[in-house]
């Protein structure tokens, strides 16, 4: 019965799907006529103050920082830096698209699929060791 059990243990853990590392993304991409400056202007005030943004500009430029105030004409940003700055005011006219950061670097969901995955790896290991012991 304990192999059995065993074996039923070990292929649940086997089978089990992944979650996705990616968190929520929204964003409104430059369309080649351009997004119309009171759709991006109602679109940035939807999004929830204090959240983490990448702004990109028309002129191709970018930031990362912190959504302090978003109005129907231009929106405030604190940007990300170890030296604090002044916020910044963007006109909604100059803006190609906000996308909301996740935090989350590629990097480190593959770390943390990695070592998910070497510690799952060895708890079937020790699960049929204990099993086949007997």
């Amino acid at each position: 019965m304990r192999k059995i059990l065993a074996m039923v243990v070990v292929a649940a853990m086997l089978t089990t799907g992944c979650a996705s590392a990616a968190g929520p993304r929204m964003a409104i991409a430059q369309q080649p006529g351009g997004v119309p400056a009171a759709s991006m202007g109602e679109y940035v005030q939807r999004l929830p103050t204090g959240s983490k943004v990448k702004v990109e500009r028309t002129d191709g430029s970018s930031l990362k920082g912190t959504l302090m105030k978003a109005g129907a004409e231009t929106i405030v940003v604190q940007k990300n830096t170890r030296v604090p700055e002044p916020p910044i005011e963007i006109p909604v006219a100059q803006i190609a698209r906000v996308t909301i950061d996740s935090g989350t670097s590629t990097g480190k969901a593959v770390g943390i699929g990695i070592a998910s995955g070497v510690g799952a790896f060895f708890a079937i290991l020790a699960i049929l060791a204990a099993t086949f012991d007997d």
